[in-house]
């Protein structure tokens, strides 16, 4: 682009601003490469938030050479400044798109990657960096859903739309907005070609769940404080189909949902598919484990279980991932039990397991089974044989525990007694595992890194420097 001649004013102004004498980084001191400056955007994975979550998205550099303005011509298209060296957008800062590098834009003087998510190719424009990166959370997307696991949103323009109000009398209802479905059963089988598909439920008690069985499709399924479900004789959320030997590569996602009661073999089960996602889901006192998988990959984000009668179980070849959630335990088994070639993970996991009786906090079925856990708390206030799992198969940082054998001053594990438990929770009796006070034994234990969630189950925010010292556990004190 060639631009009219600078004035001997402005020329001067230029040069000042892109001369750099000695070499260095005038924003940070240290000595310049002679290459193009980069930033790395915020990230970390899952994450997820609110940065929930270390395996589960990641930010992006800001892409593009930077362009800089010649202060002698006043030539923005050499990119270089008196120096010869590329001219940082912070010191010479533009005045439109056109003085940035391509596919980048002018934002208050400063180029940017991007200033809206329509030029981020699905992913989501950080409204504080403006970079593109992953999306994190499905009201990132408000036109589709997030598809968590690779961080991109649901195509707009491939996405159907199902409405649900579980108060209506079943009909030819279109699933729309103003004329929605009856039911998910219904949504589902009128949209069952959709290859991505959001359903929205309204307010109200559901009385069937979620079932998904067919192969090839993503499916989010998003409700409210509001949304209520009492399902018995079949699970809550189905995803797989337990008569069919194959597995499926349909990913479910499911958001902001209650399920009170009912009973069966599981709340939710997951059977032979690709990705099944929990988001703020709430289970209690369902009369059936809250969780099963077997061969699929599961993630709970903020989710809290309480007083069913039994509680996780994953087992072959399962992965489930545990982030910023509660598991209050009250009845049969144990809290978590891990099965043959499974891997259980918890990231500011609250597992906490009130029975008192053998392996009633977690288990282990054999030597194939692993659970790590970071920034969490292990804790019953049973005296001894708290768990069942070879030492080879647990890797605990930066958590407390209440059984004195899973210690590591080296790992940072500390321990606290089991009478010492209850106090510390708003109702550790009665499956309210919200931490009292500033967390007592909890607080100062769990060490925030960088990709870790920026907030607790609660929505309140975590420390966000790394290394800071934080709450252990999936709660944290507001403020």
């Amino acid at each position: 682009m060639k631009t009219p001649p600078l004035s001997l004013a402005s020329t001067l102004l230029l040069a000042a601003a892109c001369f750099n004498p000695s070499g260095s980084d005038p924003t940070t001191g240290t000595t310049a490469t002679g290459g193009p400056a980069t930033s790395d955007g915020p990230g970390g994975p899952g994450s997820t938030a609110s940065g929930e979550g270390d395996t589960l998205s990641s930010g992006a550099p800001t892409s593009g050479e930077p362009v800089t303005t010649t202060a002698a011509t006043g030539d923005t298209s050499s990119g270089t400044g008196t120096t010869g060296e590329p001219c940082d957008a912070d010191v010479c800062p533009c005045d439109s798109a056109t003085e940035c590098a391509a596919g980048q834009q002018c934002l208050d003087g400063a180029c940017v990657e991007c200033i809206d998510s329509t030029t981020c190719n699905g992913r989501v424009c950080d409204p504080i960096a403006h970079v593109c990166r992953d999306c994190r959370e499905h009201s990132e997307c408000p036109k589709t859903a997030c598809e968590l696991d690779d961080g991109v949103c649901f195509p707009v323009v491939a996405t159907s739309h199902a409405h649900v109000d579980p108060g209506l009398t079943c009909g030819d209802q279109p699933c729309t907005a103003d004329q929605p479905c009856c039911s998910i059963g219904q949504a589902m089988t009128q949209y069952i070609d959709a290859s991505h598909l959001v359903v929205h439920l309204g307010p109200g008690t559901y009385m069937s769940g979620v079932r998904l069985v067919e192969g090839g499709r993503k499916v989010a399924v998003l409700g409210s404080e509001l949304t209520v479900f009492e399902v018995s004789g079949e699970p809550a959320v189905r995803l797989g189909d337990e008569m069919q030997a194959d597995a499926i590569d349909s990913e479910l996602y499911v958001a902001d949902i209650r399920i009170e009661g009912g009973t069966g073999e599981a709340a939710i089960r997951c059977k032979s598919a690709a990705q099944l996602w929990l988001d703020d889901v709430r289970i209690e006192s369902y009369v059936g484990r809250a969780i099963s998988t077997s061969e699929c990959v599961a993630m709970v984000r903020r989710s809290e279980l309480a007083l069913n009668v039994h509680a996780i179980a994953i087992d072959q070849g399962s992965t489930l991932q545990l982030e910023n959630t509660l598991v209050a335990h009250y009845n049969m088994g144990a809290a978590l039990e891990v099965g043959v070639t499974s891997g259980a993970h918890l990231l500011y996991t609250t597992l906490g397991d009130a029975t008192q009786h053998a392996a009633g906090l977690f288990a282990c079925v054999d030597g194939t089974a692993m659970l790590s856990a970071r920034n969490s708390a292990l804790l019953s206030h049973g005296l001894g044989g708290t768990f069942s799992c070879a030492s080879s198969s647990l890797q605990l940082t930066d958590s407390v525990v209440s059984d004195s054998t899973l210690e590591n001053v080296d790992t940072n594990v500390a321990v606290i007694q089991p009478q010492q438990v209850a106090p510390l929770f708003q109702g550790w009796g009665g499956g309210d595992l919200h931490v009292l006070g500033d967390g007592g034994l909890l607080a100062g234990k769990a060490r925030w890194k960088q990709g870790d969630p920026g907030t607790d189950v609660d929505g309140d925010p975590r420390p966000m420097m790394d290394g800071a010292p934080d709450v252990a556990g999936g709660d944290r004190p507001p403020g």
